[in-house]
């Protein structure tokens, strides 16, 4: 069996319901359903995306971007995406992650998020940014690329998680999770 066909047999039997479909953004509980790509991607990308899809993730802020479109606009967001900068689904969908930033957010941080979407390289920022009252938050942000089997670009993958200060330096409150991504190889 090719690992694909398994991960979509464990996707389906641990859920014991058909896989989400891409027309509806929430299931039948009112939450916002798992990320199902529909780009065909390289297996340890559906690694990370069935990670953040699992159980007892539901609290991960993630979006995922797609370069191929205009402006590269946000075409998922997490249930703790949501949580976290109190906007809903269909207000961020279609929409370039900049509309988070604001008067304090410091123009250093937004141009390394810029270079490393330019030259799809991954990168962690330190940001401030604006929930959708005007409340400041600081995330500890990483960005990395989803890849086909070809190794072409398919998407960009945010992952926000709140720390308590800005600057460099911050630790999550489970630094061990970021690990699990593959990326400090």
């Amino acid at each position: 069996m090719n690992l694909s066909l398994l991960r979509q047999w464990l996707s389906w039997s641990q859920a014991e319901t058909p896989p989400p479909s891409a027309d509806n953004s929430e299931d039948d509980e009112g939450r916002v359903k798992p990320f199902d790509p529909e780009k065909r991607l390289c297996e340890r990308d559906y690694i990370i995306i069935d990670m953040l899809n699992s159980q007892g993730h539901d609290t991960v802020s993630f979006c995922v971007t797609d370069p191929h479109q205009e402006d590269n606009p946000v075409i998922y967001v997490s249930e703790g995406f949501l949580r976290l900068t109190g906007y809903d689904y269909d207000e961020v969908v279609g929409r370039n992650c900049r509309f988070l930033q604001g008067a304090e957010t410091a123009p250093e941080d937004t141009q390394r998020i810029s270079e490393a979407v330019k030259n799809e390289k991954e990168c962690s920022v330190n940001l401030l940014n604006y929930k959708k009252d005007g409340t400041k938050f600081v995330n500890e942000f990483f960005l990395t690329n989803l890849r086909t089997p070809q190794r072409d670009l398919a998407y960009f993958i945010g992952i926000q998680v709140a720390v308590t200060n800005k600057g460099p330096g911050q630790m999550t409150s489970n630094p061990g999770w970021v690990y699990t991504l593959g990326n400090h190889v």
